[in-house]
């Protein structure tokens, strides 16, 4: 009988330990939430005040005709 109790008291602790820390977690990530979102909006910010140019000249660097090879008109035969 005592062993029995010992049992339900032991796997009632082990519930209460798992509630402790899961809502300990949950308080501390609503107490962190505020400055997390913070940094990561005022990164958001920061890219987007960058200047795009750097990236579309890259983008748009036009190639010589070395790079490619000689142009070659064919004419059409008939």
């Amino acid at each position: 009988m005592k062993y029995l109790i010992l049992k339900k008291i032991k796997s009632l602790i082990i519930i209460l330990k798992f509630l402790i820390f899961f809502l300990g977690g949950i308080y501390i990530l609503r107490l962190l939430s505020p400055f997390l979102f913070k940094i990561l909006i005022s990164s958001l910010f920061k890219k987007a005040k960058e200047p795009k140019t750097s990236v579309y000249k890259k983008r748009t660097k036009k190639r010589t005709s070395q790079s490619f090879g000689e142009y070659i008109d064919y004419e059409e035969v008939e």
